[in-house]
């Protein structure tokens, strides 16, 4: 956003170059401090904040980086701080709400057994590793997990195939 400083000039002053210039370079350096006031505003939240200071948050969190996605990263570090105890099966549902949307999963509690069955249904690049770095922050340990993601696609268009039959004969002398 282009801020022009000559309309604060006297108009007797407004004519005059070397007081343009020194506007122009004011100008500059006027940008430059806003475009860093957004980077530290931006920043404070986890939700906007650039790769420098993501990393610092998974730092703190003891969070190794595997060449993800920044927003795949931001979600990670915001599952890390809204980690809450106890355990309850509507937190876990919540949380899966959050990560994978209401029709993005399939859950099922066994509580004699002390089972839970998680289904993702939701095509979210990382969803397991989210699932699981979910599952390890919250849930008790004795609690057994079967956690599996099934995706469908519906392609339209012809699908050929072919085959062979061949036969193979060993002999052992």
């Amino acid at each position: 956003m282009a801020v022009d400083l000559t309309i604060l000039l006297p108009e007797w002053f407004q004519e005059v170059t070397e007081f343009n210039e020194l506007i122009a370079t004011e100008e500059t350096e006027l940008e430059e401090a806003e475009s860093n006031l957004k980077s530290v505003r931006n920043n404070c939240y986890i939700q906007t904040a650039d790769e420098a200071t993501i990393l610092l948050y998974e730092k703190r969190f003891g969070i190794s980086y595997q060449g993800e996605t920044l927003e795949y990263r931001r979600s990670r570090i915001m599952q890390r701080y809204n980690t809450v105890v106890p355990f309850t099966i509507g937190l876990l549902k919540d949380r899966l709400t959050e990560l994978y949307g209401s029709d993005g999963y399939e859950i099922s509690v066994d509580g004699i057994n002390c089972l839970i069955t998680i289904r993702i249904t939701s095509d979210r690049y990382g969803a397991v590793n989210l699932l699981y770095d979910l599952l390890w922050d919250i849930l008790p340990a004795h609690m057994q997990i079967i956690a599996s993601q099934v995706n469908t696609k519906s392609i339209k268009g012809v699908f050929s195939t072919g085959a062979t039959i061949s036969s193979t004969k060993v002999i052992t002398i």
